[in-house]
């Protein structure tokens, strides 16, 4: 594929705001794309290399950027400079210095998807001495080739400002587009899904007779956009457990939707984690579960442990691969009763003589790249762990939860750097609450109670698992996970910070977009308010991201990236916020909100959702009203 069609693909996406244009736009460059090169269109969409776990960083920064594209158009660094202030997009600064290129390269030929991923892949690999110059060479290659609309693109990519608001489910539900005409000849998928739907089935001869052509016409439209929504879910369902959407492509375009099917739990690639649900009382959630297994909830790292023979890796709750930060997480991993396992834990720093749990604070400084061994010494970590999905070559999801614990604890052993989470078995709603104020006695979040009997269930948020946190009076149960969508200048003091409050949203997974929901202006120190400005400068947009659904307008927009953990007293029925807004229906805001701390260890989707905050919301209701 020509990288002028992705490129042009990006710029109609990047001036669409409606969802489903974008995703109709995406099928179109996902149709065109063969086998061979799919992945790496996915990739490039997604503005990186590889996937997450994968660590495959471009890390290239503006002033190499820079001097790329004064050296393909001719011009110096201080020009370029000086137009990027104004702008604040070097994207656009290449593509308006390409328009105007002083000098013509004797050697350019058009521009291949695999010519520019092959150049971005050395900028990313190539380290050591003369290495800063060879990325500078190899960006300002592919821009001495490229048309203005490619170098916009070719500067934002390895920036890792691509902008275009492109989320992972909108890109599966291109793919379901593609894949339409193909379920249209499963049979037993169409009758699976003919089953769902109301009236009589299209099959029966009589009701046919009887349907009118615009009657016809409004079924096949409604079975068509059900089986969309059938092969979207097969492909969540594989996404979940195959945490690498590139390979997944690849996978669909060389054996269709019955490709899927070959795709299986393995170690060493990531899996999205199951998610817990929130209810205000112990009452409340033994009449959920009834009889049921009740967690210490611990405040450190979530991590995903895989072994696969002597190799361990570790990610966190965001795929990434944390490996090397925990030294003697692995080696404990090492002695594990299991060739090959994946299970999960919260690693925190635990005082084992005292037995006390060191705040987070404190556990936070051992997410770092440099001094590991000094920290891993000064601050040891164990791991709590909590589930087993895999052991031996056996995918253990779905057994019944008190049964994966059972064979969690054998291939534990006894470990003093890996142990069992602190748990009881109750029916018992006074033992609930009893174990509860205990934990919170002891330092720790609160409890998560679990169906002795559910499945782990990969990417899904049920009531399976339910959470009890600590709460204060006069303030929600729990705290509420925002993404950071723009933020404001400040007055007063503030000014000299550069950013005095933030406004944040949550994620509607939906429309995989990201709905306001306050404007937060405490609980941010000095230090915080300096480090959020200094990030957050290098995600600006001019205008607002495509994914941000805001009434409310910052006075600097930002891509939805950095997920920060809020309090608030309550929340609040708004006519300005868009978080469950619908048509004669307003939104909903929180009330008094106050920043906590930032949550690196979550990516923006895995903030909390409107329908949390909607179920919170009928929940306070409930509870103030005394009903």
């Amino acid at each position: 594929m020509k990288f002028k069609v992705l490129a042009e693909s990006f710029d109609r996406v990047e001036k669409v705001s409606k969802r489903l244009e974008m995703t109709d736009f995406l099928a179109e460059l996902f149709e065109k794309s063969n086998a061979d090169e799919i992945a790496r269109v996915i990739y490039l969409c997604q503005g990186q290399l590889a996937p997450p776990y994968k660590d495959v960083e471009i890390g290239m920064g503006e002033n190499y950027a820079e001097e790329a594209i004064a050296k393909a158009a001719g011009y110096t660094k201080a020009e370029v400079e000086k137009e990027f202030k104004k702008r604040g997009d070097l994207g656009l600064v290449a593509e308006e210095f390409l328009k105007k290129k002083k000098q013509q390269s004797l050697f350019s030929a058009e521009l291949t998807v695999e010519k520019v991923f092959k150049n971005l892949m050395k900028i990313a690999t190539t380290e050591g001495s003369g290495s800063q110059q060879l990325k500078i060479k190899l960006l300002a290659e592919l821009l001495n080739s490229a048309s203005p609309v490619e170098a916009r693109y070719l500067i934002r990519i390895p920036l890792g400002s691509l902008r275009l608001g492109i989320g992972d489910p909108t890109i599966m539900d291109a793919f379901a587009i593609n894949l339409l005409a193909e379920a249209q000849k499963d049979k037993e998928l169409v009758k699976t899904v003919e089953k769902k739907l109301k009236g009589k089935k299209s099959g029966e001869k009589n009701a046919e007779k009887k349907l009118n052509e615009k009657r016809k016409k409004k079924r096949t439209e409604e079975l068509d956009k059900k089986l969309r929504l059938a092969v979207r879910e097969k492909i969540e369902d594989k996404y979940n457990v195959h945490s690498d959407l590139g390979d997944l492509a690849e996978t669909l375009k060389r054996n269709g939707i019955k490709g899927l099917e070959k795709i299986k739990i393995e170690p060493g690639i990531p899996l999205r984690p199951t998610l817990a649900e929130r209810l205000p009382t112990a009452e409340e959630i033994i009449k959920k579960l009834g009889k049921c297994a009740v967690e210490a909830k611990y405040d450190g790292f979530r991590l995903a442990i895989h072994k696969n023979e002597t190799k361990v890796t570790i990610f966190s709750r965001r795929q990434e691969d944390v490996t090397e930060m925990f030294p003697e997480i692995v080696k404990a991993v090492k002695d594990i009763k299991a060739n090959e396992a994946i299970f999960e834990g919260e690693a925190l720093a635990f005082n084992e003589e005292t037995q006390e749990y060191c705040p987070f604070q404190i556990t936070i400084q051992r997410k770092r790249k440099y001094d590991i061994d000094k920290m891993a010494k000064e601050f040891p970590l164990t791991l709590f762990s909590f589930d087993l999905l895999y052991a031996n070559g056996k995918n253990l999801m779905g057994l019944p939860f008190k049964k994966r614990r059972e064979r969690l604890g054998k291939i534990i052993g006894k470990n003093k750097t890996i142990i069992l989470t602190d748990a009881i078995v109750t029916d018992s709603a006074k033992e609930l609450e009893e174990y509860f104020d205990k934990s919170v006695g002891k330092g720790l979040e609160g409890i998560i109670a679990k169906d002795l009997n559910a499945k782990y269930i990969a990417g899904a948020r049920k009531f399976s698992w339910i959470k009890l946190k600590r709460s204060y009076k006069g303030e929600l149960g729990d705290t509420i996970d925002t993404v950071i969508v723009g933020f404001f200048k400040g007055k007063g003091k503030r000014t000299q910070f550069g950013l005095g409050g933030l406004l944040t949203a949550v994620y509607d997974k939906k429309s995989d977009s990201f709905k306001s929901i306050a404007k937060i202006g405490t609980g941010m120190s000095e230090e915080m308010l300096e480090n959020l400005c200094k990030i957050l400068s290098k995600i600006k947009s001019e205008k607002k991201p495509a994914r941000v659904e805001s009434e409310i307008k910052p006075d600097i927009w930002v891509e939805p990236k950095y997920v920060i953990e809020v309090n608030a007293d309550e929340i609040t029925k708004s006519p300005i916020h868009t978080a469950g807004k619908a048509k004669g229906k307003e939104g909903l805001a929180l009330r008094f909100p106050r920043m906590i701390k930032l949550r690196q260890d979550k990516k923006p989707e895995q903030a909390t959702t409107v329908k949390e905050i909607e179920q919170m919301f009928k929940k306070q209701r409930h509870v103030s009203t005394g009903a």
